[in-house]
């Protein structure tokens, strides 16, 4: 998903040696601490496989990993009028040549801090990228203050489309350059605020209006969402991972374990006697029909074989039907945990909401109840999703306790059909307008990201789901099947193979009392 340009071979690299040339000698006296890492990541194509579009902007490009894309440049005017607009408000006095002065010349002095957020090579020049920077740090700022602008009469459809692309990986802009430019702006304006608090409520206002789960205060983030905040995205799973109980607060439940493999391919065993079942009866029975056996004889073996075996095994829960719909290609896996319909209807499993976050997820066996946090689903809730997990990954802050991509991944695994998702909405887990059938195909569509099988919650769910009377019974009969499938299919075999020798000895000797005059 790295951005193209149409520079040729000998620029591209003339480009390189200057600017390591400049950033070798600037950073003496540029300090670039761990206040401002690399944070800006290109969305691995791990994660790109199963959805691509879900981290491609669809109407606005935002910094360089973009900005190239002839896609997007049906919305560059409006985004250059909007920016324009914007600087005139906050600085009326000031002309193009004060623009150039504030904030292109200004950016030009960060360029080592803001390359340095990106993780892919930015193959622009200083100017090139500096005014790339000032125009969409400009628009994205007029976005934040004014709740978007009506560019027509579809302003609902368009906002949604907007707040989408703000929320991608790959189309964040560093809040030291946010920072830098807002703190111009306000420095040349005839009002004056504490910019910085300012431009933090600003976006975590925006983050409360888009996130799918709820939000801690900026407050109980610590520094690293406050005046450290990294840029929008980085905010927000801040904000949603430090919602609930401190890490001093938790338990020892929420110590990882390792849960044991089970016999999870018992079905498969099924399937694969079943289909030799029938392969063994219908070869034989050609084969009998070849040489002529009377069709009365034979009947029973061929009806055998006309039994729809397909739809019994999977009405009785020992066969997964496959969607044909669905195209070919790499399969999603999730975390081994039954469904929530399976959970609540074989094992008695509840589920309730609480008020808190991620956090605070954690099951009960006293109980018998799951506590999941409430999360609010539309049509951009996929996309958040998927990107705050993608980023969480990129900064490798998925092995925490507390991680969006356990939670993603669990819901992944007990999401599997409308009615999980009919159960959840009914018990206020699940809020907002998405209908069962896309929340279901927007969680059976999320590779897992973690082995979150590992952890304690999972783990002891399905522990106590295993113990259950009903779930022991279905298991039980399930292993019957197993064997009771290998002896059908070595007894029809031999039966079928006796019958067989039989006809041709009679053939041979005469039988005409039991196979009738031969033909």
């Amino acid at each position: 998903m790295a951005f193209t340009t149409s520079f040729s071979s000998a620029s591209r690299e003339q480009r390189w040696v200057d600017q390591i040339s400049r950033k070798f000698i600037r950073e003496v006296t540029i300090d670039i601490s761990e206040e401002n890492p690399i944070c800006i990541f290109s969305v691995p194509k791990s994660a790109i496989i199963f959805k691509p579009d879900a981290y491609l902007p669809q109407v606005i490009a935002l910094g360089p990993y973009h900005h190239m894309d002839p896609c997007l440049y049906d919305m560059e005017r409006y985004k250059i009028a909007s920016a324009k607009l914007f600087f005139h408000q906050n600085c009326p006095h000031q002309g193009n040549i004060k623009f150039r002065e504030l904030l292109i010349d200004k950016i030009k002095e960060l360029d080592p801090v803001v390359r340095g957020c990106y993780h892919s090579y930015v193959d622009l020049d200083d100017n090139t990228l500096s005014w790339i920077m000032a125009i969409d740090g400009l628009f994205f700022l007029n976005i934040l203050q004014n709740h978007f602008v009506d560019l027509d009469d579809n302003k609902v459809a368009r906002e949604s489309i907007l707040s989408r692309d703000l929320m991608l990986l790959e189309n964040q802009i560093p809040f030291a350059l946010l920072k830098e430019i807002y703190r111009t702006l306000k420095y040349n304006s005839s009002k004056k605020y504490d910019d910085e608090a300012e431009l933090r409520l600003m976006m975590e206002h925006f983050c409360r209006a888009n996130s799918p789960l709820k939000l801690a205060s900026i407050s109980s983030c610590g520094n690293h969402a406050g005046s450290h905040c990294l840029h929008l995205l980085d905010l927000m799973y801040q904000m949603i991972v430090n919602n609930g109980l401190s890490d001093t607060q938790r338990s020892s439940s929420d110590e990882e374990v390792v849960e044991k493999q089970d016999d999870s391919d018992e079905t498969e065993v099924i399937e694969e006697d079943m289909n030799s079942v029938c392969d063994n009866i219908g070869a034989i029975t050609k084969v009998g029909m070849n040489f002529g056996i009377g069709r009365k004889i034979l009947k029973p073996f061929q009806v055998i074989q006309d039994i729809p075996w397909d739809k019994i095994l999977t009405v009785s829960g020992l066969k997964t039907v496959k969607d044909p719909g669905k195209h070919e290609g790499p399969m999603v896996q999730e975390i081994k945990i039954p469904s929530v319909s399976s959970l609540h209807y074989y094992a008695g499993i509840d589920f309730r909401c609480i008020s808190g976050g991620i956090r605070d997820i954690k099951f009960v066996e006293e109980e018998a109840t799951l506590y999941l946090p409430v999360i609010t689903l539309d049509v951009n809730s996929e996309v958040v999703l998927r990107n705050l997990v993608a980023y969480e990954t990129a900064m490798n802050y998925s092995h925490s306790k507390s991680s969006i991509s356990q939670f993603v991944d669990l819901l992944s695994g007990i999401i599997d059909n409308i009615e999980d998702a009919k159960l959840l909405k009914q018990k206020g887990i699940i809020k907002g307008d998405l209908p069962n059938d896309q929340i279901a195909e927007l969680f059976n569509g999320i590779n897992k990201a973690t082995n979150n099988s590992c952890s304690k919650t999972v783990a002891n769910i399905n522990k106590y789901y295993k113990k259950r009377l009903v779930v022991k019974t279905y298991k039980f009969i399930k292993k019957r099947l197993v064997s009771l499938w290998k002896v059908m299919t070595s007894l029809l075999t031999v039966l079928l193979l006796l019958l067989l020798v039989l006809y041709s000895f009679c053939e041979f000797y005469g039988c005409p009392n039991l196979f009738g005059s031969s033909s």
